[in-house]
């Protein structure tokens, strides 16, 4: 990765503003990104490649996006504590760690550019996109579920000849395949309170199966050429900790390919031409779970079995 080299110019020329602020941690590399967006309308004012844009300071924060960062003369914790009204939400996997921090009153470097790509590994760049949309208010959306096959209808002509409407499902053209992310909070909620820590695991989650969905009933399931499968386990061996003042939960991404298919129907006795429905969209699970998995957070928790779909992921299969 190149060195991002900025020109800001002087701090006696910085425009006071109230921000909130971003900071990424690719692990593979340590790669490291801040940006800082107008608290108004979230319109990014600067980004930069490391921990620090002008007077802003992460370079105390750790890998899981714990510790302290500086603004000027001020040292504020990574906590959802409130903080003289700061305070910030975290989230970290085994991939990335991101915080954010809201309600900061920031010198920003008037001009600041905006900074090249900051991350090499691509995992790391699914995982940063598939956990963008965590200030999403997420709701009791259902667990997508497998469809069922339609039953094949039949009848009988001249009590001989067996005549029967034969169902499927096709894929359209390539398919137009996108990555889309299913999430959802496998735990209660832990708050640490008073304790210098605390940690939310396998005792207070559950496992939850997601089934493939369609836009439509469809009539059969189908991979349609890509690493798919109809259902994924999230499985529940995981931990996750806080520190004082935190809520902690267990989320899970179950990262899905969908591509676009349509039923078909054609009767076997009857020479009438096969017949298709309007195309519509089917979401599988990827298989392995490639793109997904479990991650933690810290400050933004739901309730337990709460989910929400992210369908902005980038295009292609897994």
């Amino acid at each position: 990765m190149r060195p991002a080299i900025f020109a800001l110019v002087a701090l006696a020329s910085a425009m006071a503003a109230d921000v909130s602020v971003v900071w990424r941690h690719e692990k593979s590399s340590g790669s490291t990104s801040l940006t800082i967006h107008s608290a108004k309308d979230y319109a990014v004012l600067a980004e930069s490649c490391g921990n620090s844009i002008g007077s802003l300071d992460f370079s105390h924060v750790d890998e899981h996006g714990a510790g302290t960062f500086t603004v000027g003369g001020n040292t504020f914790e990574v906590t959802s504590k409130l903080q003289g009204g700061v305070s910030c939400t975290r989230v970290y996997s085994g991939i990335v760690a991101v915080v954010e921090c809201s309600n900061l009153k920031l010198d920003v470097p008037a001009g600041a550019a905006l900074s090249a790509d900051c991350f090499s590994d691509e995992d790391a760049k699914d995982s940063f996109l598939a956990l963008k949309s965590r200030n999403v208010d997420t709701t009791n959306s259902p667990t997508p579920v497998e469809q069922r096959t339609t039953p094949v209808q039949t009848f009988r002509i001249r009590g001989r000849q067996q005549c029967h409407d034969e169902h499927g499902t096709v894929k359209v053209g390539d398919g137009n395949p996108h990555q889309n992310y299913y999430h959802k909070q496998l735990s209660e909620v832990i708050n640490c309170g008073a304790a210098p820590s605390c940690s939310a695991g396998h005792e207070i989650s559950k496992s939850y199966t997601i089934g493939f969905t369609s836009g439509i009933s469809a009539d059969s399931w189908i991979s349609a050429g890509f690493e798919v499968q109809k259902s994924w386990s999230t499985g529940n061996q995981y931990t996750c900790y806080g520190a004082r003042g935190d809520n902690v939960c267990i989320w899970y991404n179950t990262a899905h390919t969908a591509y676009t298919v349509r039923n078909w129907v054609e009767n076997t006795c009857s020479g009438s031409p096969t017949r298709f429905s309007d195309p519509f969209v089917m979401k599988s699970p990827n298989k392995a779970n490639r793109g997904g998995g479990m991650y933690c957070v810290i400050g933004t928790c739901r309730a337990q079995g709460d989910a929400y779909w992210d369908d902005s992921g980038r295009a292609g299969g897994p």
